[in-house]
């Protein structure tokens, strides 16, 4: 088509809306986009127009490190200050001893110089190993409102977004995190999932107050320390193999000085306090992890929870304890795999004997694998709390385990 369209001297895609052919630049690669310039003027205008880029290559295609550098550099000249929504880099390293990624660094301060809203760093996809790009401490934008951080490292003894002033989303997957704290005032929605490395001998506070939303699962390391939440919607965790927080004997206390739970804190709890604001929760681990259940001795309210999802990690005591202390909960779902623990752990019994209504608790779900004597016991539970049969629907399925 474009040989037909230099012999006849005519743009082919002439007659398509500078909209949509926008559109179609915004999804290439910069170093495709930026060839469209020698089309004609309209296509280097509409380039320079562009408010999302894109550096991303997989293995294959990923430029040598002389071309990425004048690719960079061209980019950057040609382009000027015009302002981005979006910028999305895959890091890669220097062609030099040091590794210092000078220009994934400088491709960084590019975006946010151009008041970029959106701003994606994640590691290189090719085929063999490279240095981890370490993400600079010196995050300062005052349009920065998304920021996504993959496979890279965050190597600083503090990761305090002050010099991001509108910052709303935080994304950390595969991530190294090294730091003793993640702070921001702003923050709305955090996320760190996908098998991150968190510290494993202090653990990491997380501090952002105007969070209303909490994903927290497949990490390695021990469970970051929630500070107050007060404007928490929803939080997600999950306490899987990789997390510290577990007991060698699966009571939350031994006399092995090398386990576990002598990480849990004396005197504060770690996870639940700062969750207590939410109104949908989601409480999953492996039943050897602890952490739930000792931060439930802490006996945190949870005045606005309406949905909550549990799976086998509590005791009969603990299931008490929750649901006294969830006054408005409306809907209860639980995932239960191997009920031993439900039946088998010792507690406080009178605790489970006093008697009280859940007077808002409309439904009950649970799924399991067969309805056995672990199953029977929440249901004697629930019905001392005033829940009614009818209420309760149980699903049967052999596939039920702690993988949810």
């Amino acid at each position: 088509m474009l040989e037909m369209a230099a012999a006849s001297d005519r743009d082919p895609f002439g007659d398509l809306p500078d909209e949509l052919l926008s559109r179609v630049l915004s999804f290439l690669p910069a170093e495709d986009a930026l060839q469209t310039c020698v089309l004609e003027t309209r296509w280097r205008d509409l380039w320079r127009r562009l408010t999302s880029l894109r550096f991303v290559f997989d293995g294959p295609t990923f430029p040598r490190y002389n071309r990425f550098k004048r690719l960079v550099k061209l980019l950057i000249c040609l382009r000027g200050n015009s302002p981005l929504i979006r910028c999305e880099i895959d890091a890669y390293p220097d062609d030099e001893p040091e590794n210092m990624f000078t220009n994934t660094r400088l491709l960084i301060d590019y975006a946010l110089a151009c008041e970029a809203e959106e701003l994606i760093v994640r590691a290189a996809d090719i085929q063999y190993d490279l240095p981890v790009f370490d993400v600079p401490l010196s995050l300062i934008s005052q349009h920065l409102k998304t920021l996504h951080l993959e496979g890279v490292n965050l190597d600083h003894s503090a990761l305090k977004f002050s010099g991001c002033l509108v910052l709303e989303d935080l994304r950390i997957q595969l991530c190294n995190i090294r730091a003793c704290e993640i702070s921001s005032m702003s923050l709305k929605r955090l996320c760190i999932t996908d098998y991150c490395s968190l510290p494993d001998i202090v653990r990491l506070r997380i501090c952002a107050p105007s969070l209303i939303s909490l994903q927290l699962e497949d990490f390695e390391g021990l469970t970051p320390f929630l500070e107050n939440m007060p404007l928490l919607e929803t939080a997600h965790v999950n306490l899987e193999d990789g997390c510290h927080d577990h007991c060698r004997s699966n009571q939350g206390v031994c006399d092995n000085i090398v386990c576990g739970c002598h990480a849990y804190p004396v005197k504060e709890g770690v996870l639940l306090n700062g969750l207590s604001n939410a109104a949908k929760l989601d409480l999953i681990a492996l039943p050897k992890m602890f952490l739930y259940r000792s931060d439930l001795k802490w006996c945190p309210i949870f005045g606005k929870l309406k949905t909550l999802l549990l799976n086998e990690w509590f005791t009969a005591v603990d299931l008490v304890c929750i649901l006294r202390q969830s006054p408005v909960l409306e809907s209860l779902t639980l995932k239960l795999g191997n009920t031993e623990d439900i039946v088998g752990a010792t507690g406080a019994q009178e605790t489970k004997t006093q008697s009280f209504v859940c007077a808002c608790l409309k439904s009950v779900y649970i799924e399991c694998e067969e309805v056995d004597e672990g199953v029977l016991a929440v249901l004697n539970i629930l019905s001392t709390c005033g829940i009614l049969r009818d209420q309760i629907s149980i699903k049967e399925d052999s596939r039920t385990d702690s993988d949810f």
